[in-house]
């Protein structure tokens, strides 16, 4: 609860009257519609602060518009904070229109800081960094700098966890420390016509590329110890040439991780890959155990991209597809100029039989999220389904998953449940092949 809910109970019995003032846990937040006044929410601030008897303060979270007057204060409220030992501080400024904030130099010199979040701050770094216990940092809507990047990434010697989401400026990522675990890159902002973010990080272990990342690339230089990776990016594609450069991007990136064991690809990056040419066609080895693909199974070209990667996972164990079974999607990418031969359905997934074949004698489980849609609009992904039921020697299960479906309360079972009788009654080639059906409402009837 925030502060000031905190300071309501008061009112509950005399026992609690000064109980607030104790609470090692601050969170002031003004809501954009909150009939408090920014003069009124800077004096009830500072009246807590006053008040408080904590000797530690364990968490200070701030939320409130981006405002001058409130500007002036913050300074010394974080001040408090850090005076009292904080561990946790997150400070959410809003609105785009107003400068930002520029937070105070104490805050890098703040030993006992664990978690860190801003958003909408100057992340300028005039001095020595001393995050000596830092574990996760969240950076969002910064302009950063690559020497300011760095003296932070020094100064935080057990580094955990770095996400910077909207942030520009930045154009390498090192990180040599091996305790830094997972980075998070979401929608980037590349500055300048030659854009590139570098990241080399040997002990990195997960890696997430999110997001609208439109006007540069990524490049990994030293990733040797990632075992999760997740290509969930977008960029704008408009001339043939970008299309080419875009596909490339994607394939160098998954030279680059043929080592991990767990690859997520968003539904851009299966669609620039639909867009390689024939001579391109083959992707590096990848030693992948399990793959997740998300995004439109009936986007053309989607499929030949599938098989790609299928073919290049030899020791694939379980796949998991969270698709959009929509008929008519809309196709970011236009694949108009690049020249392939299109194939449907089950025909294809016979024709591609051959490239595949190692994939197919390690796949044991098979997933798919659906988003709802009727029989005709699941055609690309029942192909499939079918064509591994009947191919993969040792499948266990296929699982029709329809739990977590966001229209699950406006959609009839009755496409689910046609598909799932569909393969049923297919040829399987494993013997203890199984299909599941899991559904969000009680009485759903078994298959």
């Amino acid at each position: 609860m925030t502060t000031k809910d905190a300071i309501k109970t008061s009112v509950l019995s005399k026992r609690w009257r000064s109980t607030w003032t104790s609470n090692q846990y601050m969170n002031f937040s003004l809501p954009v519609h909150s009939s408090l006044k920014f003069k009124s929410f800077i004096t009830f601030v500072d009246s807590v602060l006053l008040r408080c008897t904590a000797i530690k303060a364990k968490r200070f979270l701030f939320d409130a518009p981006c405002y001058a007057l409130i500007q002036s204060s913050l300074d010394r409220w974080l001040q408090f904070a850090i005076e009292h030992g904080v561990e946790e501080v997150s400070v959410n400024l809003r609105y785009w229109r107003y400068k930002d904030f520029l937070l105070p130099r104490i805050l890098f010199c703040c030993t006992t800081l664990v978690h860190l979040r801003v958003s909408k701050c100057c992340f300028w770094v005039f001095s020595t960094v001393n995050w000596c216990f830092l574990k996760t940092l969240r950076i969002d809507y910064a302009k950063l700098n690559d020497d300011g990047m760095m003296r932070v990434l020094s100064g935080s010697p057990v580094l955990e966890f770095l996400e910077l989401k909207s942030c520009e400026g930045v154009k390498h990522i090192m990180v040599e420390s091996k305790s830094f675990r997972e980075l998070v890159i979401d929608s980037h902002k590349f500055c300048g016509q030659v854009s590139m973010l570098k990241i080399s990080a040997p002990h990195l272990l997960k890696l997430r590329l999110l997001g609208n990342s439109r006007g540069g690339e990524f490049r990994l230089d030293e990733v040797s110890s990632l075992i999760e990776a997740e290509l969930n990016f977008n960029m704008e594609i408009c001339a043939l040439d970008k299309v080419k450069a875009h596909a490339d991007l994607v394939k160098g990136l998954l030279k680059r991780l043929h080592h991990v064991m767990k690859l997520v690809m968003g539904s851009w990056c299966l669609q620039a890959l639909s867009l390689m040419e024939a001579r391109d066609m083959f992707l590096p080895s990848l030693k992948c155990r399990h793959l997740i693909l998300l995004g439109a199974a009936g986007h053309e070209g989607v499929p030949e991209a599938i098989a790609k990667i299928l073919e290049s996972t030899q020791l694939l164990e379980k796949l998991f597809l969270q698709t959009t079974c929509t008929p008519n999607s809309a196709i970011e990418l236009n694949a108009d100029s690049v020249g392939r031969r299109v194939f449907a359905g089950e025909e294809f997934w016979n024709f591609v039989k051959w490239r595949i074949y190692q994939c197919l004698m390690h796949l044991r489980h098979v997933e798919i999220v659906d988003r709802g849609a009727n029989l005709l609009a699941w055609e690309p992904v029942l192909s499939l389904l079918k064509f591994l039921l009947q191919n993969a020697l040792w499948l266990d299960k296929i699982v029709i998953n329809s739990t977590n479906s966001k229209s699950s309360q406006a959609f009839e079972l009755s496409p689910r449940l046609e598909v799932a009788r569909i393969l049923l009654s297919h040829p399987k080639c494993s013997p203890r092949a199984k299909v599941i059906l899991r559904y969000p409402f009680q009485g759903c009837p078994s298959v």
